[in-house]
């Protein structure tokens, strides 16, 4: 069997040997052909090129003539007929005057207005007894200036269309069937192209995808007009055929012009090709009876090496399944310690988590869960654990929502927030809910405990305003009541003297305690983290029922997350929740709140920027007033106290507003210094 396969590996070697060894010497000879035919197409272009730029050398003689003659003449009509005489067919003949004036045109005036200008500038610009050749698509003008007495006096000019240039040199080049030769400029612009006509004006440069149908790319064009390709090459057309190039160039004054000759390499290589075919059929033929052989000598090995490799298959199975139960066993460790770590983060939470079905019954829960509720709560309902949880969420509601429940599993004053996720398969069904609950207890007795300071504060001034009032003319009746004491002798009156100097006193006592309101406790004050009491107050101001509808949106600097500044910060929690407080209630009907921290020169600045009902230009100098609000509710206590905090520490708090687009206060506090 080793000899069947030696010999069938030597007959495969020497019949690749052929074949590679056919495919050489035919590729080498296509090229050998391309390469000569390449040289022919160079030559052909190159002679089309100087037949061009003599014919335009010719064109220019001509205008040379007639700008002579008419120097001459004082009538241009004398020459109208030596004119005629001295032009070629399809030649358009012209005398512009020094104004700008056509004198005299045979030829299409529309297309030669748009150009007198420039023509009349180049003519200015051209010294007495030369020509400038000027190229304006689709005509190329010869201009000669004439001069009269030394004085310029218009010009003299022959407009030649280049499509009839082209028609005459180029269009009746053809090479074989599909060979053919086309005209672009150095500008990229296509002058002229025998089967592409609707493309002729078009920039190379500014290509879209019309331009693509006859070529895959113009990088052979672009390195031509740069001058960095060869006098021929070869690109492909989009239908995969292959073609050679051959350019030459036609240089008049500032015409350049690139004369390309094409044809398919198909064309070119054809006669190779068809004295390949019978070599190529009679390399088939022993390719083929080779193959006939090999397969017989396959299928007649083929029973022993399907016995070989069943048994080598049953030996890697045996192997592999070995190999897989270890890797059972140890990706089961794996998911176990994972596990493990995941029950760990979501004990480590600080909250109970639920999981749900649409039914409301549970069907996973933490251990933090069960430490509230003191036993497994897993096959019960939301229903047995809460009876309020169903009126708090509404299970259409396919977004997620938050509530705050009081008395909980049994537990007299604490306060939960139980938020409410929807779980959902890939189209977007929901199949059950996610419910986190957390003991919010402390967050809430800290919101009782800021209102009921802000309540104190409120009183205090109030008690302010009225012992400032009232121990005025207090202080007079007392001194009055002395002296009537000491000077009276009546002792009738003098006991009731006594009598209105104790009540006197008594008030005076009780005016006193009164004015105590009016002083604010002073806390210590400490390096604090602005953006953790932000965070802090901005946690409690979610559980105010009239912030649900609101958008709470924090956009805290990182750069003041370990930036400290002196102060209270339970003073300073305080002004943060009033201002807070203050942006919900413009909020009726919902909105948005963001609230930004950020560093600015040498101080750091706090911003509340809501979308409410906006403060009237008139109330802003008051709204910083003790005892002025606009609420029907409110004490107008609040941005008192908060602007009398912020002067404390030495900051501003400046607030900007529109009516019906919302309100901005910022607060700039100085850096620690």
């Amino acid at each position: 069997m080793k000899g069947y396969i030696l010999i069938i590996g030597t007959l495969i070697v020497v019949i690749s040997a052929l074949i590679t060894l056919s495919v050489f010497f035919q590729e080498s000879l296509q090229m050998e052909i391309a390469e000569q035919f390449s040289k022919q197409q160079l030559l052909l272009s190159q002679t089309i090129a100087d037949n061009i730029s003599a014919y335009l050398s010719f064109i220019k003689q001509d205008v040379l003539h007639i700008a002579s003659m008419l120097s001459r003449l004082e009538m241009p009509e004398m020459i109208y007929d030596e004119l005629q005489r001295k032009v070629i067919i399809r030649t358009d003949i012209g005398i512009i005057d020094a104004r700008g004036d056509v004198v005299f045109f045979k030829g299409d005036m529309k297309a030669l207005k748009p150009s007198i200008p420039n023509l009349l500038e180049q003519a200015r610009k051209t010294n007495p007894g030369s020509v400038t050749t000027i190229e304006s698509p689709p005509t190329v003008y010869a201009v000669s200036p004439v001069y009269k007495q030394d004085r310029f006096d218009g010009a003299a000019l022959l407009a030649v269309n280049i499509n009839d240039i082209a028609n005459h040199f180029v269009s009746r080049i053809k090479t074989g069937s599909r060979g053919y030769a086309w005209i672009m400029d150095k500008g990229g612009n296509l002058l002229y192209h025998p089967t592409q006509s609707r493309m002729v004006g078009r920039n190379l440069y500014q290509t879209d995808e019309t331009c693509f149908k006859c070529h895959e790319s113009f990088n052979l064009e672009k390195t031509i007009i740069e001058g960095t390709a060869k006098d021929f090459g070869r690109y492909i057309a989009p239908t995969g055929e292959d073609k050679i190039i051959a350019f030459s160039t036609a240089n008049v004054d500032n015409i350049s012009w690139i004369i390309a000759a094409s044809a398919p390499y198909s064309e070119v290589t054809y006669a190779t090709k068809k004295s390949m075919t019978l070599y190529s059929y009679l390399i088939l033929s022993i390719f083929t009876t080779t193959a006939i052989i090999s397969i017989w000598l396959i299928i007649f090995n083929k029973k022993r090496i399907k016995a070989e490799e069943t048994a080598k298959r049953k030996e890697e199975l045996e192997k592999y399944a070995v190999e897989l139960e270890t890797k059972v066993i140890k990706r089961t460790s794996e998911l176990a310690s994972e596990k493990e770590k995941l029950d760990t983060i979501v004990s480590a939470m600080g909250g109970g988590l639920l999981l749900i079905d649409t039914n409301g019954k549970i069907l996973w829960s933490n251990k933090k869960i069960q430490e509230m509720v003191g036993h497994d709560v897993t096959g019960l309902t939301c229903e047995d654990l809460c009876a309020d949880c169903s009126s708090a969420f509404d299970i259409s509601n396919k977004d997620i929502n938050t509530a705050v429940l009081s008395d909980l599993f049994r537990q007299k004053g604490r306060y939960f927030q139980v938020t409410n996720a929807p779980v959902k398969r890939e189209g977007g069904e929901v199949y059950g809910y996610i419910r986190l609950i957390q003991d919010v207890t402390e967050m809430k007795k800290m919101e009782e405990q800021i209102v009921h300071s802000e309540k104190l504060s409120s009183l205090g001034r109030l008690s302010a305003g009225i012992a400032h009032e009232i121990g005025n003319p207090l202080t007079s009746i007392f001194s009055f009541v002395q002296i009537l004491k000491e000077i009276e002798k009546d002792e009738f009156k003098k006991e009731n003297l006594e009598t209105i100097y104790f009540h006197i006193n008594r008030i005076s006592d009780i005016l006193k305690q009164l004015s105590g309101f009016t002083k604010m406790p002073t806390g210590e004050s400490r390096e604090c983290l602005i953006n953790e009491i932000i965070e802090t107050s901005v946690n409690i101001i979610h559980f105010d029922k009239k912030a649900r509808g609101i958008s709470i949106i924090k956009d805290l600097s990182p750069a003041l997350c370990n930036t400290t500044c002196i102060c209270e910060d339970k003073q300073m929690s305080q002004v943060f929740i009033n201002l807070a407080l203050n942006a919900v209630d413009a909020m009726p009907e919902g909105g948005t709140l963001t609230i930004r921290s950020f560093a600015k020169e040498d101080s750091m600045v706090i911003q509340f920027e809501d979308t409410g009902v906006g403060i009237p230009k008139e109330e802003i100098p008051r709204i910083f007033d003790p005892f002025y609000t606009t609420k029907e509710k409110g004490t107008g206590l609040g941005l008192a106290v908060s602007y009398s905090i912020i002067k404390k520490m030495n900051g501003t708090v400046t607030v900007e507003s529109e009516v019906g687009r919302g309100t901005t206060f910022t607060i700039a506090i100085p850096f620690r210094k």
